[in-house]
């Protein structure tokens, strides 16, 4: 098949709809596929060496510096019709999801997309005098869905929330976003022990993301404030960056913690891999994911999780033998409790482990993920034939 996929996002933006779609296009190129992305150019300055990647001039959004809103107005326009695509896959309704809306119609090729964001918890980068409300928001969002052929959600609890704002049922499939679980075998080169000086004996606890409210990681840093009360060799690093650093970071010095708190800010995707193998616990309290890649990443290093419940983490915790301990509330007491339950109990730690590297190979892998994603394309690519017989 020649498949284009849309999306606003991708690397050198660090976040989980980038890392999706590099593994989807990797994947189903193994595959035979011809993969072509249509992405906003980061900068002028970056230099992408990728084959079938199609940049759009861009400018930055105002609010959110990281991101890009794409002006598809590049001569590439004009060779889309040549590469014959048979479907189009966007990842979000932004500036090159309505870009693929359009050349859906234009072309008549199916549309399909993926809900990869709660766009609801995410108006807040908004300023008040533009910012729309929830009923607009998940109006919005109804909408765009109702556009697609069909929409993809990651978890059963994201379809839900989806059908309640009106969405049908039989319009939404659930496909979890796979995980690429061979780069977890790789020799870590990232030694962040040594890079930090964490001693051999210190414990670490990691966070990975982009540092924004909507991720709780003032949440964190208290909670891990009272773990180190109990746990004296143990070190809490934040990878990532975002418009709360500074927040952060000051609250790390309020708390007298600055010797206990690393912030590395935003790496390069094989050192957060690394990162990931050299951590004791990943800790996770944000309550906006449609899935928690992040959450699967740690738990295909066989590196056990503590994490918010909610929405997409939810739906991967909740499984019996998933390979970490769900909370229900943002409660610090009962986040500090499990944390130093799982790290003082060896066995439970090394069940956890072994859990989590089987859990996800078994129900996440980037080759289930991505054989599921084509048998929606060729099911729709199918009721085309039909039609035309």
């Amino acid at each position: 098949m020649n498949i284009g996929i849309f999306s606003d996002v991708y690397f050198p933006q660090k976040n989980g709809v980038s890392t999706a779609v590099k593994l989807y296009k990797e994947e189903m190129e193994k595959l035979g596929h011809n993969v072509y992305l249509f992405i906003p150019k980061y900068s002028k300055d970056y230099k992408r060496n990728e084959k079938n990647v199609f940049e759009f001039p861009a400018i930055k959004f105002l609010f959110e510096k990281e991101q890009r809103i794409a002006l598809p107005i590049s001569t590439d326009i004009f060779k889309i019709r040549d590469l014959n695509l048979d479907i189009i896959h966007s990842q979000d309704p932004f500036s090159m999801g309505i870009f693929a809306e359009f050349m859906s119609k234009l072309l008549k090729i199916k549309h399909v997309g993926t809900h990869h964001t709660m766009y609801e918890y995410y108006r807040n980068y908004l300023p008040l005098i533009i910012r729309p409300t929830l009923k607009q928001t998940q109006r919005v969002i109804k909408n765009w869905c109702l556009k697609l052929d069909k929409v993809i959600s990651p978890t059963k609890n994201i379809k839900e929330l989806l059908v309640s704002y009106g969405v049908p049922d039989e319009h939404i499939v659930v496909i979890p976003t796979g995980i690429d679980t061979e780069k977890f075998n790789k020799k870590i080169e990232w030694n962040i022990k040594e890079e930090y000086g964490i001693l051999p004996e210190e414990k670490i606890l990691l966070f990975v993301g982009r540092l924004g409210p909507e991720k709780n990681i003032d949440f964190l840093i208290k909670v891990f404030h009272k773990v180190s009360y109990e746990e004296k060799n143990v070190k809490l690093i934040i990878v990532g960056d975002g418009v709360e650093r500074n927040k952060l970071e000051e609250l790390v010095v309020e708390l007298d913690m600055h010797d206990k708190v690393i912030f590395t800010g935003g790496q390069p995707r094989e050192r957060v891999l690394d990162a990931y193998k050299q951590a004791d616990l990943f800790i996770f309290a944000s309550y906006t994911e449609t899935q928690g890649l992040v959450v699967l990443e740690s738990m295909a290093a066989g590196t056990p999780v503590v994490a918010l419940g909610k929405m997409g983490v939810y739906d991967l915790l909740n499984h019996e033998n998933a390979g970490g301990i769900m909370l229900k509330e943002l409660n610090e007491d009962d986040f500090a409790h499990e944390i130093i339950r799982v790290l003082k109990d060896e066995k439970l730690y090394e069940k956890l482990s072994k859990n989590a590297i089987d859990f996800v190979k078994k129900n996440y892998s980037i080759e289930v993920s991505v054989n599921k994603i084509l048998n929606v394309y060729k099911s729709l690519l199918n009721i085309d034939k039909k039609k035309n017989l």
